[in-house]
């Protein structure tokens, strides 16, 4: 029920939000969890209510778009009334600089979901919505860190880089994981328009792992706590054991989303 009300995408952002803002000692208070969580949520559920309109008489055989097929007038509903509310709730909650970046990022992501509804191959061909949503995760998560630095520093390249990885590697996973549902739907997804590549996407959550195993050790000997990698370690090895393991192809894509709430085991332990 979570993931088919486009829940978990939103507790995973918060989860990352809180677990910057522990990593850079910076101050976010409830209002950004608050836009971040419905920021998300209105990305991700509009996605599907988008692909819903897009192909009204074709429901594909996932559990979150038979939901929102199902469910499209009251899921519309519900949608125009938090954005209408998040839209109200911006312009009296942040400042004038957040205001205006956000707008930005907004737009931006707009001028897609536009593309997408009227272009949807030319759009998720030139950028598969797999690194769009890590993109998008990256750039949002760090948001409300960013702009209270006064310069960005070189760590935080390193944890907008990985963190927009790890979640590509989330969004690559499930592609490969509904890769029939997506080709009998006719979705552009990186899968569909490259089958080749499968059976590579595994290199790539090992190459990841060895590169956070590498930083960690490093960061040890230097005798620094690598809380940041050692919830992407963690949260690669889940992805691996689903990616590997027997578990049902309709619950995978609900534990990825769960994998990454990794931050809240590794910052209470070594906190």
């Amino acid at each position: 029920m979570i993931n088919s009300l486009s829940l978990d995408a939103p507790l995973v952002a918060i989860t990352w939000l809180w677990c910057f803002s522990r990593i850079y000692n910076c101050s976010v208070i409830p209002a950004h969890y608050y836009i971040l969580f419905s920021v998300t949520w209105l990305a991700y559920s509009g996605d599907r209510l988008l692909d819903t309109l897009r192909t009204p008489g074709s429901i594909r055989n996932t559990p979150r778009h038979r939901f929102t097929s199902q469910h499209f007038i009251l899921l519309l509903g519900l949608w125009l009334l938090i954005a209408t509310f998040s839209v109200c709730f911006l312009l009296v909650a942040i400042n004038s600089t957040e205001l205006k970046w956000g707008f930005c990022l907004l737009s931006v992501l707009a001028l897609y979901f536009a593309s997408c509804f009227c272009f949807p191959h030319l759009a998720r061909s030139l950028l598969p919505r797999e690194f769009l949503v890590g993109m998008f995760f990256s750039i949002a998560t760090h948001f409300f860190i960013v702009v209270q630095q006064p310069a960005w520093a070189p760590y935080q390249f390193w944890t907008g880089f990985s963190f927009f990885a790890i979640c590509t590697l989330n969004c690559l996973a499930i592609s490969r994981w509904e890769f029939t549902s997506d080709l009998d739907a006719r979705e552009v997804t990186f899968f569909t328009s490259s089958p080749a590549r499968l059976q590579q996407f595994h290199y790539l959550l090992f190459v990841f792992l060895i590169l956070q195993s590498v930083i960690s050790v490093l960061m040890m000997w230097k005798q620094q706590i690598p809380a940041f990698e050692l919830s992407l370690l963690l949260s690669t090895l889940l992805l691996i054991g689903l990616d590997r393991g027997t578990v049902s192809l309709r619950l995978k894509p609900v534990l990825a989303d769960l994998a990454l709430l990794t931050p809240w085991l590794i910052l209470s332990i070594v906190s």
